[in-house]
C-alpha cells in the first residue's frame, strides 16, 4: 500500500477544491487540502507543530480559518448550562 491510498485521496480532494475555487493558486489549494485532511487526525498538542510545518512548506501563504459563530455560541451556551468547562 505504501500510503498510496492516502495520496489518491489527496489528489481527488485537490481536484474538487480546484473546481470549487478556480481563482485560488495551486499552492494555496495544496496547503489548504493538506491542512484540512490532516488536522483532524492530530492530537491538540501536535496541532501547532503541524501548522508550523505547513507554513514552512508554503512560505508567504496564509490561509483563512473557517468560523462558525452560531455553532460556537450554541456550544458555549450548552457547555455552560451543563456546568462544564469550555476549552
Amino acid at each position: 500500500d505504501f500510503g498510496l491510498r492516502n495520496i489518491l485521496s489527496v489528489l481527488r480532494t485537490l481536484g474538487a477544491e480546484k473546481r470549487k475555487h478556480p481563482e485560488d493558486g495551486e499552492m494555496t489549494i495544496v496547503m489548504r487540502v493538506l491542512r484540512d485532511m490532516n488536522l483532524s487526525k492530530l492530537v491538540d498538542e501536535d496541532e501547532p507543530l503541524f501548522l508550523s510545518l505547513i507554513s514552512d512548506l508554503f512560505p508567504g501563504i496564509s490561509l483563512e480559518t473557517a468560523e462558525y459563530p452560531e455553532l460556537q455560541a450554541a456550544i458555549s451556551k450548552n457547555v455552560t448550562e451543563a456546568g462544564l468547562i469550555n476549552h
